[in-house]
């Protein structure tokens, strides 16, 4: 048998209150009846809790969705900056190849315009020296006594330049 339940003031009976009211009726508040600008003000707060609510949920869905969809662009761009950065270690491997094979034969060129160059200096320098040895070998035959003085004092300052120099050291 069910047990009966203490009855007092100070606990509500909810047998009391009524169901929600029909829409239209006027609604009482602490057993007052609410004037229509009251009951306004109910309709539109209860309105603005709904749309409270809404927002909230509307924000949740829609910090879910921009976790999901930020996760997929920076996936998409992850794999995107891959893709490209392979394509363009390909395009500079390729560049670089053919920097290589243009360096080669322009290092090859240029070995080539070197040889024939030194080759030329060569001949020239063989040519002067013997036109220098012909040229000397003709003054020495022409002016002897002027060559020789010409040696004697070429001696003499060679010999002071020395004497010079071995006195600096000295010092």
């Amino acid at each position: 048998m069910a047990e009966s339940v203490h009855k007092s003031s100070d606990i509500p009976n909810f047998d009391t209150y009524p169901s929600t009211p029909p829409p239209g009726e006027p609604v009482s508040y602490k057993g007052l009846e609410r004037s229509s600008l009251e009951q306004r003000a109910a309709d539109l707060g209860a309105a603005a809790g709904r749309i409270a609510l809404i927002m909230k949920q509307t924000r949740d869905n829609l910090e879910n969705l921009a976790h999901y969809s930020i996760y997929e662009r920076l996936s998409g761009l992850a794999e995107n900056a891959l893709h490209r950065s392979e394509r363009l270690r390909r395009v500079a491997a390729t560049k670089v190849q053919g920097l290589t094979h243009i360096a080669q034969d322009k290092a090859t060129e240029l070995s080539r315009q070197a040889r024939e160059k030194t080759a030329e200096l060569g001949r020239h320098a063989r040519s002067n020296y013997y036109r220098v040895r012909l040229k000397a070998s003709q003054t020495v035959r022409d002016y002897p006594v002027e060559t020789a003085v010409a040696a004697g004092v070429a001696g003499f300052l060679i010999g002071v330049g020395l004497r010079i120099r071995r006195a600096k050291r000295a010092y």
